[in-house]
């Protein structure tokens, strides 16, 4: 019996881009101007590629005819793809990549395909930040050129504080509920044994699991079911499994992303 779950998929994504309702570039096309940029001629390219002189040339004329550059130019030594050439095959490169890692996220019912930023960043952003969260903005105020943006995070009783500059917030495009991502690193997230007075984004957090690590050890606090905070900690700081504590962020120490 085949175990859907644990079948390794093979997928084929055929990627097709059109230009004022006309036939662009498409995997034939691609491989023929990679062909090209590989040998310089179009007679070895079509060969390489496995099609004919004139099917070569008349889809390099069609593909001119609706390109709004110039794809190939002439030389000494034969025919080169030109920068905007060069550029096509980088993007059609890219999508491919995308369009393949967005199937990924299909397979991984937790991921909301609702919700853009969240979709988008799973696929497209790696970060070496352990902590990475998603919300959308509640307040903006301006504080002298400062801005401490106040996000709402489903499962945090209160929002979320980030300090960023006026300029970035207006770079971003902030506005109240728009949806943001959140990303800090595990030993900017501090561990306290009671309620800290003076300290931004406090949160009372559960420990899931403790975790020896080279230099320390790894916590996971738990402030809610389905919200997990990575800290780390010294070997000396006793922290135990299923006590709870509080913890802190800095919110200068909190980036923000957006789409």
């Amino acid at each position: 019996m085949e175990n859907r779950g644990k079948t390794m998929l093979q997928t084929e994504i055929l990627l097709t881009i059109k230009l004022h309702r006309t036939l662009f570039v498409d995997p034939k096309r691609i491989l023929l101007l990679k062909e090209i940029n590989r040998c310089g001629s179009i007679n070895r390219a079509a060969k390489n590629a496995k099609v004919s002189y004139k099917s070569a040339w008349d889809n390099l004329e069609a593909m001119n005819k609706i390109s709004p550059k110039p794809l190939l130019e002439r030389n000494a030594g034969g025919t080169v793809l030109t920068a905007y050439a060069q550029r096509l095959l980088q993007l059609y490169d890219l999508l491919e990549l995308t369009q393949e890692k967005a199937f990924r996220v299909l397979q991984d019912e937790n991921i909301a395909l609702n919700n853009a930023l969240s979709a988008t960043a799973r696929f497209s952003l790696q970060s070496s930040a352990r902590n990475q969260f998603f919300g959308k903005v509640s307040r903006l105020p301006e504080e002298g050129g400062r801005c401490p943006v106040e996000i709402l995070i489903d499962g945090l009783t209160e929002p979320m504080r980030v300090l960023i500059t006026q300029k970035s917030a207006q770079r971003l495009q902030l506005a109240c509920g728009k949806e943001v991502m959140l990303m800090f690193k595990a030993p900017w997230v501090k561990i306290h044994q009671h309620m800290p007075h003076n300290a931004h984004n406090r949160f009372q957090a559960v420990v899931s699991a403790v975790s020896d690590m080279e230099e320390g050890r790894e916590i996971m606090l738990q402030p809610a079911e389905n919200l997990t905070f990575c800290a780390l900690a010294g070997k000396a700081e006793e922290i135990k499994c299923g006590e709870t504590y509080w913890l802190s962020i800095d919110p200068a120490q909190i980036i923000l992303a957006t789409l």
